[in-house]
């Protein structure tokens, strides 16, 4: 690319192998303005499947592809591309892992000469059996049934999840403590675990806020999850008013990033596994401090207010209230 013997373009980054050291240098490249914004890991994600498919036979490796094309593609779409997102890293990881278990079978069944339409109930239990990731593979069965490239085979329903643990209210205020009040703590970690301790928010949305979503006056500070802004408590606004003026972690670009938590990674935002291993360090679990609090927001509050306030769906916030034993069915005569 340095000498002209290449194009400048992602094309010519698509041959390199797929890996950190190749997505740092995209990402650097889009952030120097060098070349078009794309969202890298889900492009990365697809490059990966193409190289998945040519491992397999030829018809198995076609299937793989559509597979992802009409199945998985979408779903990604509508939940990171359509709202103006790249996968996140675990969902990344996540569907590799799931397509890895999917290359499996198909080699499974390419090592037996045997297609998709050949398949019968008693082989595909027998093989289900035997392995120890069966949801992403059940998945392409009913992908393939639904598709007619296989026959009408049954699969095991997705198991229900058990009610996540939750912890005391005492518990959920002593651990804000810590985070409000611990300089030692490093202050990203501290503003990202208080978005979720208090505002019930996932790791993942928490550590994907921008600068935009945040107004700062001399009086207050609000911040945008939903669609109704929030105005923050005055120790944690504090908090968020030395986040956005904190030095830049960057030292690749000039400018200002628009995360709010800036990743090392060119353009990108800090990961929730990081702050989820400093958490759990400081003795907090994210996920079930954002559940009591969850808990502990249906049982007070409407959840049209929840839903709009927190950014969730207004069916799920209902769940919500019904589980937790909220009843607020007098809401909209109050509202209005």
């Amino acid at each position: 690319m340095a000498t002209g013997a290449l194009d400048v373009d992602h094309s010519a980054l698509d041959l390199l192998t797929q890996g950190a050291a190749t997505r740092y240098f995209r990402r650097l490249l889009i952030e120097a303005s060098v070349l078009p914004q794309i969202h890298v890991l889900q492009h990365e994600l697809t490059l990966h499947v193409a190289a998945l498919a040519a491992t397999l036979e030829p018809a198995s490796g076609n299937k793989l592809r559509r597979f992802y094309r009409w199945d998985i593609l979408p779903k990604l779409y509508r939940r990171y591309r359509d709202r103006g997102r790249d996968l996140s890293m675990e969902a990344f990881i996540g569907q590799r892992g799931h397509l890895a278990a999917v290359v499996r079978f198909l080699a499974w069944m390419d090592a037996k000469e045997m297609s998709l339409g050949d398949l019968d109930q008693r082989t595909l239990d027998r093989y289900i059996a035997h392995i120890k990731t069966r949801e992403p593979v059940e998945h392409f069965v009913r992908w393939a049934t639904r598709s007619r490239l296989a026959g009408d085979l049954a699969t095991h329903d997705r198991a229900t999840r058990n009610p996540m643990s939750t912890m005391t209210e005492e518990e959920l205020w002593r651990a804000t403590d810590l985070l409000l009040t611990d300089e030692s703590v490093e202050l990203e970690v501290r503003v990202a675990g208080l978005f979720v301790l208090l505002y019930a928010q996932l790791l993942g949305r928490a550590v994907s806020l921008r600068r935009d979503q945040i107004n700062v006056s001399p009086e207050r500070v609000t911040v945008q999850f939903g669609a109704t802004p929030i105005v923050l408590d005055d120790m944690v606004g504090d908090l968020v008013r030395r986040q956005l003026s904190a030095k830049p972690r960057r030292g690749y670009a000039a400018g200002t990033s628009g995360w709010l938590f800036e990743g090392l990674s060119p353009g990108t935002h800090m990961t929730a596994a990081y702050i989820r291993l400093r958490l759990a360090e400081l003795g907090i679990r994210a996920r079930v401090s954002r559940e009591t609090r969850m808990n502990l927001l249906s049982m007070r509050m409407p959840s049209a207010v929840i839903a709009d306030v927190i950014g969730i769906g207004g069916h799920t916030a209902d769940r919500r209230k019904r589980r937790s034993g909220g009843t607020w069915s007098n809401y909209p005569e109050l509202r209005s």
